[in-house]
């Protein structure tokens, strides 16, 4: 039980076909998982995705992979990923995110509404479902996990990125109010309160207002000379699914690189 590996663990990943939930779908397919159903948002993401999973001799791969398109920003696809997915469930990951800037006079109601739909009501709506799925399983206690990629903007984020952090604060309530609905049951629930991270996303943002090089500047910044990369965030993902993590729920993992939980310290104002 207490063991890192996933041996015919099978898991959902949402938003993981780039990005952050790519490597985490990479790490979970090279540590043993059986079965990823993945969330791509277009079909040319999935098959750039199955190019990255794909090993050089298939014959060697065991890990079944699906892919299920939908926008996660719209109730009724989000609804429908678990019920479509594999039927041994019993693990899942919500990864994906929206992270538009804006502070309080730029952030429109429709943007704020947008960060909380993708942010907080996916998570919300995939837990749901997933953990329903694996109660029906009578899966032995501990064994079904969901983890929520949170952030460290949480803790109250820099202004221009008003709506993020907002929705990123209701998303470890979520995950915390979840864990103690679900402990009685043997479903745990944890989260990763993320750092600066150099991730796609993040690095068109950056590139767009300091240049292509920002990342150089970001790492030279930091204590421990780098800010996150998205293999970091993956590991830790993949201590919560796994055994290793059998008495542990309702746990925000604080990853960072900096010595402070003050996200304003963390991201340079742009």
């Amino acid at each position: 039980m207490h063991s890192p590996a996933l041996s015919t663990t099978h898991l959902a990943d949402s938003d993981s076909t780039q990005g952050l939930g790519l490597e985490i779908a990479h790490q979970l397919k090279n540590n043993g998982a059986a079965a990823l159903i993945l969330v791509p948002r277009s079909d040319d993401k999935a098959i750039k995705a199955m190019e990255y999973l794909s090993p050089a001799t298939a014959a060697l791969d065991n890990c079944v992979i699906e892919f299920i398109k939908a926008d996660l920003s719209n109730v009724e696809q989000t609804e429908a990923v678990i019920p479509r997915s594999i039927l041994a469930l019993q693990k899942a990951v919500n990864a994906a995110a929206t992270t538009a800037r804006g502070n309080l006079a730029t952030t429109t109601a429709a943007s704020f509404n947008e960060q909380y739909d993708t942010n907080v009501r996916a998570p919300f709506l995939i837990t749901k479902h997933a953990t329903q799925h694996m109660m029906e399983m009578n899966l032995e206690r501990g064994i079904g996990s969901i983890v929520n990629i949170c952030s460290v903007a949480s803790k109250g984020g820099a202004p221009f990125i008003l709506g993020y952090s907002c929705a990123k604060s209701a998303l470890v309530t979520l995950t915390k109010n979840n864990a103690a609905e679900l402990a009685p049951k043997g479903i745990r629930v944890n989260g990763v309160d993320m750092g600066w991270c150099l991730t796609e996303n993040e690095d068109k943002l950056q590139s767009a207002n300091a240049g292509a090089d920002w990342w150089k500047n970001a790492d030279e910044s930091v204590p421990l000379g780098r800010i996150l990369r998205p293999v970091d965030v993956a590991a830790s993902v993949l201590f919560l699914l796994s055994g290793a993590s059998v008495m542990m729920t309702g746990s925000i993992i604080a990853q960072r690189t900096l010595l402070t939980d003050d996200i304003l310290e963390d991201i340079p104002q742009m």
